[in-house]
């Protein structure tokens, strides 16, 4: 598994990393991309649902071999959904189902103190884990009750604390989602795995975005602080379907072109 050399700090390049749920999204990132994340935000992102906690293993196994058809190139992650990794049995289960459907390179769970011995039992069964750590959406029923998290020097403290027992117990990497520039930047200077970050500061080894948040394609207009958009396919799009409409009812289209003789 020579793509896992990515996510070492030798690796002297920041680490790119985008989310996918269809094969069409995949393709587009294979290669250009370090980390295809296949991530239980298609809850919110295509399901239409308030949290991450109603996405089903069922899901994350039909958008993870879907995307893993067609990516050859990136590393590929996936996150293993909310409530299938309470306890060690079921933690392994569910594990080997997403390893035997969808082939990722690693699995991201969503780690505090009481999730740390499954991080250590999964290890111990040789499955390349990413712990995520800081914000962890799971936790949520409503996202509008999150908060930024580092600003204090407990929250500091347990935050590098639970990057270093992760890493102990063998992560290959750690997510650092929500947490102030101080504290991401202490936590990256303070282990040898990478630090991959989302609203986590230049100072971390890599970062990662939702590639629906890239490209505007959500109609949300209360985006976190963190979301850049790179492309507005949301007007490009609107624009297009207009045009279509348009010419569908001048019957500009179909023309002889777009027809069969």
């Amino acid at each position: 598994m020579k793509k896992i050399n990515i996510l070492h700090k030798s690796f002297t390049k920041p680490i790119s990393c985008l989310t996918a749920y269809s094969p069409s999204i995949a393709n587009i990132l294979d290669g250009k991309i370090d980390l295809i994340l296949v991530g239980d935000s298609l809850g919110s992102t295509l399901y239409g649902m308030k949290n991450t906690q109603e996405v089903t293993i069922e899901m994350m196994k039909n958008h993870g071999a879907a995307v893993n058809k067609v990516v050859n190139k990136s590393l590929k992650v996936l996150d293993m959904p909310y409530n299938t990794y309470e306890n060690k049995v079921d933690a392994l289960k569910n594990a080997k189902i997403l390893l035997n459907c969808c082939q990722p390179d690693l699995l991201k769970l969503e780690i505090d103190k009481k999730k740390l011995f499954i991080l250590k039992y999964l290890v111990s069964k040789k499955i390349n884990i990413i712990s995520h750590i800081g914000v962890t959406p799971q936790s949520f029923k409503n996202f509008n009750k999150i908060k930024i998290l580092g600003k204090t020097i407990r929250e500091k403290n347990y935050l590098l604390n639970l990057a270093k027992e992760s890493e102990k117990l063998g992560a290959k990497a750690i997510l650092l989602e929500c947490v102030t520039t101080d504290t991401a930047k202490l936590i990256t200077d303070s282990i040898s795995i990478p630090t991959i970050g989302i609203g986590a500061s230049k100072f971390c080894d890599g970062q990662v975005l939702v590639f629906d948040d890239l490209i505007n394609l959500t109609t949300n207009n209360k985006k976190p602080k963190f979301v850049k958009n790179y492309l507005n396919f949301n007007k490009m799009a609107s624009d297009a379907v207009k045009k279509y409409n348009k010419e569908v009812k001048l019957k500009k289209f179909p023309s002889t072109k777009f027809s069969y003789s």
